[in-house]
């Protein structure tokens, strides 16, 4: 629940907002020129602190007015229309300033006390304003907040001096205020409070005092309290008019109280009225003020039943969840958290409704009412001890009372006592609106998902440009600014509702969106925050039970299943009529309940008619046998003592259910008996995989993938491929089986090594390879090679690993050297060290050496290691270069050259 300021200051702006013709009566009229036909300033009125706009041209910038007949003639975006009297005569528009503390009307010719009173006479000043731009929302920041000031009266009335200009929608509106003169002259003077740039364009016509005063009238706001149970409710009564002062506010009804303002709180469910009265004896009244719980339990009313019937109770209002209990128990309350229940007690009960729960009422805020001073608060105001004499803007205290602080501040008590402390605030001027004014100095811990209300009480301590006070959760606005009341020293709550959501804690600000220096001071109390108020509602009904007569009827013998069963009768034995349900069923036992006719105040009764369904024949079951084996006749009596013939005649050949259908009379079913006939079937093993010659191979299973079981001929082989036969065991009605067992022989091979080309290669030599892979490895056991041949360029111990066909063989072979390079020269000199070409290594068809001038020396086909440097004739040729080429058998022509040198 949200109380907006702005609701209380409505209240007061609509008493005085209706035009009261009987003041337009026959006293003279003190101001001239108050229609502006007359003249512009300085004729019977002066302004002061705007600029006039002469002649209008249709534009106009903040802090300008026109004397015009249409607000568009000043400013082409201004709502057309006419001045409020003839809609054809002058007005003055004002283009609001951006200035706060502007002074736009005063009486007289050069703006100051007019005469034409008289001392302790009442009078009325009177006159018309409208908003004129589009851009006047809702929002009080856009509208003209217009303040009046008094010189040489009192008893101004209403006492709030401040008003916001009406929405565009409303038209032209009348303002009026009484006061007592306490001279012969006064001067009344008007100003706008705030600076805002967008909207706060207004038109003002028709000004007036006339001699007179003000009807007494009232109005009032109230809250009704939250729960039935509660006193959380209010009512506000607000007066205009009469004359000042007023007596006591007086509350009489459901409760009584007394005060001076006429805000009544604490209030619980009831009928209240208000009394107060004005110092001239003019008495308001207001009765019939009802406060109310919203949805509140209700329940049906107690009722009354026979033994044996239902009612319906039905709950509404509360919380729409509900809780049904019954004492005594009841059975019958089955699903008690339905809204309505059909309920049959067997004696009289009382059922207790509970709906909703009790919130905790816990305020989280530290030190919201400031009962522990300057502590538990964060503040970007400045604290000052003593602003006098003149204020300090952004300076807060923590007093009892306003005036105590600064002089120029109203005389207040706090809200909750009068004589407590509450914190005072000198407004600050900061343009962005963003000082702080109050936070929580720690975090607050909340529930997720739970709703909450934070609150907090204002009061204006000067009557100028009332504080703006937005608040934050979390950093969220929590809504529109809310403005504190335009009277000073009237405490006014401000709540918002917020749900925790995911958070587990909430920080609070609240901010002073107004930066006026002129007035702009208030005063905070009471902050609260605490689970949103929930109620706990409880209510009880009653069912009386009337006990009624129990009909009685005859037993029906019991049948079998299918005989004819005659109608119940619908009167019982001790004369009580009524229906029977459900339908008669001779095929099942059935309880059949009779319900006797309304108004006999009798209970319902049963009957229970046995219906005997047929027994079921039982015999011992039969074992299977094989196709053609002997079958013995069924026996004609059941295992039960149920006799009878069976069909169709015994066949020992294929699987036949037979059916015994029971003689006559017996109230037995027919019964069936399968004999299973097995046919002969074939026995089938999981394949086994090849095996390797000499590879292990497990015993063949004894039992077939069908589960026959039996032995296997010849003996197991592991050695070579063999099919073995299985022969079941006698009795299965299985056939013989075969299994044949593949074993693969190992890998047949040989190693042949030596040069191919420069290369020296080892080669795996098969007769048959089809189905072969090779695995080499060098003498560190690394594996070097996939292929059938691997070359190699060290010598060592080298190991090949033939699979075929799933079966591996591995051999080893020692390598002793690995050169195949050609020699570049010989040293004949028969020392053993290199005195022969050695070409071993290669697979040389025919060597010829020529010398340097191309002649052919020596020739030799199949060569191996046989030149060490002669001629074919076998002289030796003299050191120096020569030439050779060498055509081999499995490699291209090679052409070079060798050294020969025999000197060492």
């Amino acid at each position: 629940m949200k109380i907006e300021l702005r609701r209380f200051l409505g209240t007061i702006h609509l008493s005085f907002l209706v035009l009261l013709l009987a003041h337009a009566n026959s006293n003279a009229q003190i101001l001239t020129n108050g229609d502006f036909e007359s003249g512009g300033s300085g004729v019977g009125f002066m302004v002061h602190d705007y600029t006039q706009i002469n002649p209008v041209t249709g534009t106009s910038n903040p802090g300008f007015y026109a004397r015009t007949t249409n607000p568009a003639l000043m400013n082409s975006t201004y709502n057309a229309g006419g001045d409020h009297t003839t809609g054809t005569g002058n007005m003055l528009v004002f283009d609001g300033s951006t200035l706060a503390n502007r002074f736009f009307w005063t009486t007289g010719n050069t703006g100051g006390a007019i005469g034409g009173f008289t001392a302790g006479t009442t009078y009325v000043f009177s006159f018309w304003i409208k908003s004129v731009s589009n851009e006047v929302t809702s929002d009080d920041a856009t509208r003209a907040n217009i303040g009046i000031f008094f010189v040489n009266a009192n008893n101004i009335n209403p006492a709030n001096q401040n008003f916001l200009a009406p929405l565009p929608s409303e038209g032209w509106v009348n303002i009026q205020y009484s006061f007592v003169a306490t001279a012969n002259n006064a001067m009344v003077r008007l100003k706008t409070n705030n600076s805002q740039a967008i909207g706060n364009d207004f038109a003002i016509d028709d000004f007036s005092i006339t001699e007179g005063g003000l009807p007494f009238e009232g109005d009032y706001a109230s809250v009704n309290p939250t729960c039935p149970s509660g006193n959380d409710g209010s009512i506000t009564v607000s007066l205009t008019g009469g004359t000042l002062p007023y007596s006591s506010y007086v509350l009489s009804g459901s409760a009584n109280q007394t005060n001076n303002n006429g805000i009544f709180t604490g209030l619980g469910e009831g009928t209240y009225s208000v009394t107060v009265s004005d110092a001239a004896g003019s008495v308001y009244t207001q009765s019939g003020i009802v406060l109310e719980a919203p949805n509140d339990l209700q329940l049906s009313a107690d009722t009354t039943i026979c033994s044996g019937q239902s009612a319906t109770l039905t709950a509404t209002g509360g919380t729409n969840s509900y809780t049904w209990t019954a004492n005594p128990p009841d059975a019958s309350l089955t699903n008690p958290n339905a809204a309505s229940q059909t309920l049959s007690p067997t004696v009289t009960t009382t059922y207790t409704v509970t709906s909703g729960s009790i919130s905790d009422p816990t305020n989280l805020i530290e030190n919201g009412d400031f009962t522990q001073g300057d502590a538990l608060f964060t503040t970007e105001y400045t604290y000052v001890a003593d602003p006098n004499p003149f204020g300090v803007q952004s300076a807060y205290g923590i007093v009892t009372n306003p005036n105590a602080w600064f002089t120029a501040f109203s005389s207040c008590g706090d809200h909750t006592t009068g004589t407590g402390n509450l914190m005072v605030f000198d407004g600050a001027t900061d343009p962005t609106g963003n000082v702080i004014v109050w936070s929580n100095q720690n975090p607050v811990a909340v529930l997720p998902n739970t709703n909450y209300t934070f609150s907090y009480y204002v009061a204006s301590v000067s009557p100028e440009n009332p504080a703006r006070l937005e608040v934050t959760i979390n950093g969220v606005s929590q809504g529109l600014p809310v403005n504190a009341p335009g009277a000073t020293c009237l405490w006014t709550q401000v709540s918002y509702n917020w749900n925790s959501g995911a958070n587990t804690t909430a920080n609070f600000v609240i901010y002073d969106r107004n930066f006026a220096s002129g007035g702009n001071d208030f005063a905070l109390d009471d902050i609260t925050f605490n689970e949103s108020v929930t109620c706990l509602y409880q209510k009880t009904v009653t069912v009386n039970v009337t006990p009624g007569t129990i009909p009685t009827f005859n037993a029906v013998a019991a049948i079998c299943s299918g005989e004819a069963l005659n109608a119940l009768p619908t009167t019982s034995n001790n004369g009580i009529s009524g229906t029977w349900s459900p339908a008669l069923n001779n095929t099942t036992t059935t309880t059949y309940t009779f319900t006797p006719t309304t108004g006999q105040c009798a209970s319902p009764t049963t009957l229970i008619i046995t219906v005997n369904q047929p027994s079921v024949p039982t015999f011992t079951a039969v074992a299977d046998i094989c196709s053609g084996a002997p079958l013995n006749p069924l026996p004609t009596t059941s295992n039960n003592g149920i006799s009878g013939i069976w069909s169709p005649a015994l066949d020992n050949t294929a699987t036949t259910t037979y059916t015994f259908t029971p003689t006559s009379g017996q109230c037995a079913s027919v019964a069936t008996l399968t004999i299973t006939v097995n046919q002969t079937t074939a026995s089938t093993f999981t394949a086994i995989a090849p095996i390797c010659s000499g590879a292990p191979l497990n015993a063949l299973p004894t039992t077939s993938n069908e589960g026959f079981t039996g032995t296997w001929s010849p003996a197991l082989d592991n050695t070579e491929t063999t099919t073995y036969t299985f022969t079941p065991t006698a009795g299965q009605c299985a056939s013989t089986a075969t299994l044949t067992i593949t074993v693969n022989d190992s890998p047949d091979f040989t190693i042949t090594q030596g040069c191919n080309g420069i290369n020296y290669t080892l080669t795996a030599v098969q007769n048959n390879s089809a189905n072969s892979s090779y695995a080499w490895f060098d003498p560190t056991g690394t594996q070097i090679g996939t292929e059938s041949s691997v070359v190699i360029s060290t010598a060592g111990t080298y190991e090949l690993v033939v699979t075929q066909n799933g079966c591996s063989r591995q051999e080893p072979i020692d390598v002793v050297s690995t050169i195949c390079a050609i020699q570049k020269g010989i040293s004949a000199n028969h020392d053993g060290l290199n005195d022969y070409f050695d070409l071993e290594a290669f697979n040389v068809s025919e060597l010829k050496i020529f010398n340097r001038y191309g002649t052919n020396v020596y020739s030799k086909s199949n060569y191996q290691n046989e030149w060490y440097g002669q001629s074919d004739k076998g002289d030796e040729l003299p050191d120096g270069t020569y030439y050779y080429v060498i055509d081999f058998a499995d490699l291209k022509t090679k052409t070079g050259w060798i050294y020969v040198n025999r000197t060492q």
